[in-house]
């Protein structure tokens, strides 16, 4: 049996039955043409009393046979041969662009002719030609809608078909041909506008361009040719969407609906999780375990202007059809709704709604996946009317599949003990973990080391998170170490304590089995209570050090808002990007937040007590490390009191702790005199550790000022001038013998 071994080869036997019906065209053409008519050159220009009479002639001769007769029976026979090939060819596997164009669009023996008609243009300026003189105006030349009407058709019913088939709601009109915005084309009549293939189905049919390039920067086609890389686990989630996708087309063909005829059912698949997760994957392995390509679309790369947003859409769904693709639409990292606001979350809900009908009415078996990064209700998604919702979360592994992970990236390179400390420590996703070892293998070749360290692990940990975090609070620099830190033996424990919770949570949760008894409360919150100056906020510092996590100040001023309802969806958020990043909120001056709730006695009250009432609930439900300073213990809520892990009191320093500041402060770099006597100093300054750091550091740039090392001299001056800030009376004989 005859087969083409090209698309080009199907393409060209196509054409020359084309260009037969159009010789023969021009022939009766010329066959007519009279003394007196114009000239050949001049036709289209100017019209003469026997161009009339011509086209009256024209009028009279319809019905009765005319040129094209034999060659419409010919077509038919001819045609008939070419889809015995091309189904020949299509069975051994060799692709025929146009056979599967005319497939995905369902289009009639007429309108594939049609496209034919358009595309010879583009493969042979004689039909340019041609077309001028058929269309009776050299300017003119290109098919025309009365031109198609008068070739294509095998019978006179045809024409009457025709005109619906060249209608904007047909798939030629909406898919296939381009829009003609041109002022010429305004002043024509519709019969004769010119008919023009889209540029994509021009790179389609010629096998020019893999992607249209007009959506390029906003959509990528993962081709079955292109496999995606293994599932390491979740596999059963994997065998839960297909059967899911399959029941439901099983539902809709045996079904009443699919017998009235309408718009066929869409599994509208939600996968929701953290970056990295493996949302997209999932995607691409359910598009591949029904034989289909991938179209995934960044719903936060499209445009905001609503006609251009509607373009890119036809172009998306356009694609989706002539690749018969599964369409995934990916809203990024942030919460791309809601950073638009209600009225352009609307207006873009509107379109992607229309384009996802779309995109169901037009292909046999459609299937949408939206991936997200929060979880979403339904009527937070832009759902068709026939779409079935099915939601899978995709959440972080747990740790021994976070250990399978880790040593399967460092394929065997990094000692077993460190990959399960890295595998506790660091609740990330299989793609955060794949890029955090990556990432410290740099680190630790950048600084000619043969492995990496927990400290290369932990700055590469926080290239793996994505947040925004500082727009609602201020990150804190992590210089301070536990020997900086000057406290009595009780708080030192309790501090030690809490960072162990929090390093072995895995164990006791997951391990241990204490996770199905604690359905909540699994967070580490710290309560850090004293006087000013007193070492809270290093204290802090030092346990995000510990810990190996990002500490943010919370920056009241960004959270609390007059508005009603602003400063909980500001902490909601707040805690929302805090579990994203792993990172460590910190609330200093905690009690004006979670300060004791009052009798209502007007609606400020009320407001105020709901807002605490929040902060009770999202604190306890916080799966990470929360840390609350506060001066004044005895105004805090004692609910807050009651789910706190630990509350560490930070006693007023004495004499020897007061010293051991001193020394602390002083680097080994420092100048320093050899009358400097710390234990004078720390008997005689009655001050908290913030109050010590200024003194060292005012007799600092005193000594820096006079060339000299750091001596007694700069340092009494500078704690009178401290003492004076503070209010306190400074008695000369205290300090003698030094002045």
């Amino acid at each position: 049996m005859r087969m083409y071994k090209t698309g080009f080869d199907y393409l060209s036997d196509e054409l020359a039955m084309l260009e037969q019906g159009i010789r023969l065209l021009l022939a009766d053409f010329e066959s007519r043409e009279t003394d007196g008519q114009t000239p050949a050159m001049m036709r289209g220009l100017v019209v003469n009393p026997a161009d009339i009479e011509r086209s009256l002639q024209e009028s009279e001769r319809r019905g009765e046979p005319d040129a094209l007769a034999w060659f419409r029976q010919a077509r038919l026979e001819a045609e008939a041969e070419f889809e015995k090939a091309a189904g020949a060819s299509i069975s051994e596997g060799i692709f025929l662009p146009f056979a599967y164009l005319s497939r995905a669009f369902q289009l009639t023996a007429w309108e594939r002719r049609c496209v034919l008609l358009c595309l010879a243009a583009e493969l042979d300026p004689r039909f340019e030609s041609w077309f001028g003189y058929l269309n009776d105006d050299v300017t003119l030349r290109a098919p025309t809608a009365w031109l198609a009407l008068r070739l294509l058709g095998d019978s006179a019913e045809d024409i009457h078909s025709a005109r619906r088939w060249l209608a904007g709601h047909s798939a030629l009109g909406k898919f296939v041909f381009r829009a003609d915005k041109t002022a010429a084309a305004a002043d024509r009549s519709s019969l004769k506008l010119p008919l023009r293939l889209d540029s994509r189905i021009v790179s389609f049919l010629l096998e020019t361009e893999r992607l249209d390039t007009r959506i390029a920067g906003v959509a990528s086609l993962h081709g079955t040719d292109d496999p995606a890389p293994g599932l390491l686990f979740d596999e059963q989630l994997q065998e839960s969407l297909r059967k899911a996708v399959g029941m439901e087309r099983t539902r809709y063909e045996n079904g009443e609906e699919r017998q009235a005829g309408a718009m066929r059912q869409l599994p509208f698949i939600h996968l929701s999780g953290p970056p990295g997760a493996g949302k997209k994957l999932h995607a691409r392995h359910l598009a591949e375990g029904e034989g289909r390509p991938l179209l995934l679309v960044g719903l936060d790369k499209l445009a905001k202007e609503a006609d251009t947003l509607a373009e890119q859409l036809k172009h998306i769904v356009r694609e989706a059809i002539l690749s018969g693709a599964v369409l995934g639409l990916d809203e990024g990292a942030g919460d791309l709704f809601a950073q638009e606001g209600r009225e352009g979350a609307d207006g873009r809900f509107t379109g992607i709604r229309a384009a996802l009908c779309e995109y169901a009415d037009s292909l046999h078996f459609p299937t949408a996946i939206w991936l997200s990064r929060l979880e979403r209700r339904p009527s937070q998604l832009p759902l068709p009317g026939k779409a079935v919702w099915i939601h899978r979360p995709i959440v972080i592994p747990e740790a021994e599949i976070r250990l399978h992970l880790w040593r399967r990236y460092s394929d065997g390179q990094a000692v077993d003990g460190m990959l399960r400390l890295l595998a506790d420590k660091y609740a990330y996703t299989a793609g955060q973990i794949a890029g955090m070892y990556r990432q410290a293998r740099r680190i630790a070749d950048w600084s000619g080391r043969a492995e990496p360290s927990l400290e290369d692990y932990a700055a590469a940990s926080r290239t793996q998170v994505q947040h925004r975090l500082s727009e609602l609070a201020v990150k804190q620099a992590l210089v301070r170490q536990w020997e900086d830190l000057v406290l009595p033996v009780e708080p030192m424990e309790l501090l030690k304590d809490a960072c162990s919770r929090y390093k072995y949570s895995e164990t006791v949760f997951h391990r241990w089995g204490f996770g199905s008894k604690l359905p909540y409360g699994r967070g580490l919150s710290m309560l850090f209570a004293g006087p000013p100056g007193t070492g809270k906020t290093m204290a802090a510092e030092v346990v995000a050090g510990e810990l190996g996590l990002e500490l943010y100040r919370i920056d009241l001023s960004r959270v609390v808002s007059k508005y009603i309802g602003e400063t909980e969806k500001n902490l909601r958020e707040l805690f929302a990007e805090a579990e994203n990043s792993g990172a460590i909120l910190f609330f200093d001056e905690g009690d004006s937040l979670f300060g004791k709730r009052t009798e209502v006695k007007d609606s400020n009250d009320r407001f105020a007590n709901m807002e605490a009432a929040y902060l009770l609930q999202r604190i306890e439900t916080f799966d990470g490390v929360s840390i609350l300073a506060t001066n004044l213990l005895q105004n805090m809520d004692e609910a807050f009191l009651r789910r706190m892990q630990a509350i560490v009191k930070f006693p007023f320093p004495d004499a020897a702790q007061r010293e051991l500041i001193f020394r602390s402060l002083l680097p080994k770099e420092a100048p320093l005199d050899e009358d400097l006597d710390l234990a004078f100093l720390a008997a005689r300054v009655d001050a908290s550790g913030g109050h010590i750091k200024n003194i060292v550091l005012a007799a600092a740039f005193m000594a820096a000022s006079e060339q000299a090392p750091i001596g007694m001299k700069h340092m009494i001056r500078a704690t009178r001038q401290e003492l004076h800030k503070m209010g306190k009376i400074v008695v000369k004989e205290s300090f003698e013998p030094y002045i």
